[in-house]
């Protein structure tokens, strides 16, 4: 039994030692091998998408937020309040939320209300992809650099916060070294 504590001790010991130099790392890093899968596997097919409405919704050096409207509402309320930190921090000009949501009055009402502080523009499912893992439908980040190219896509693990943190953190310091991105 005693083994047993002494050995747990040292994981937790191991462990609080990893999780304070990741939260000092300024660089983002998937080290999520399933977040990492499902950016592998769902990368290729959003950008496929992209490419097909990016002259009606490509700006440049964006950092978009794409959701379906049937995403879990306590993580989506979490990355909207992540973003608007962000956005309060270095101006939401560059920010803009595409949720997927049905065109009719209703929604429009519900996301005026609910997105009344983002920059946001209801994109339909059929139009730029939100993509299925393990018949979920995923959220994601992504950002659109000078060349109005998709890169940097983010598939968010609601299990693991903290990556969704350091990811916006390094898009900010993006936007920063970029001049803001103007």
């Amino acid at each position: 039994m005693s083994g047993l504590l002494i050995l747990l001790a040292i994981v937790t010991v191991i462990n609080f030692g990893r999780s304070k130099d990741s939260e000092t790392e300024h660089e983002f890093t998937a080290n999520n091998n399933e977040l990492l899968m499902t950016n592998i596997r769902c990368v290729p097919k959003i950008v496929r998408s992209y490419e097909k409405v990016k002259d009606v919704y490509g700006g440049k050096n964006i950092l978009f937020f794409r959701y379906v409207n049937n995403a879990c509402s306590s993580c989506l309320n979490g990355y909207l309040t992540e973003i608007l930190a962000l956005q309060e921090e270095i101006g939401k000009k560059h920010i803009w939320i595409f949720p997927a949501y049905p065109d009719d009055r209703s929604s429009r009402i519900q996301l005026s209300n609910e997105l009344a502080k983002y920059n946001y523009r209801n994109i339909p499912c059929d139009s730029l992809l939100i993509p299925i893992y393990e018949g979920e439908e995923k959220s994601y980040f992504a950002w659109i650099n000078n060349e109005r190219e998709i890169e940097m896509v983010f598939i968010p693990d609601k299990n693991k916060f903290q990556d969704t943190r350091n990811y916006l953190l390094e898009m900010k310091q993006i936007i920063q070294r970029n001049g803001r991105g103007e």
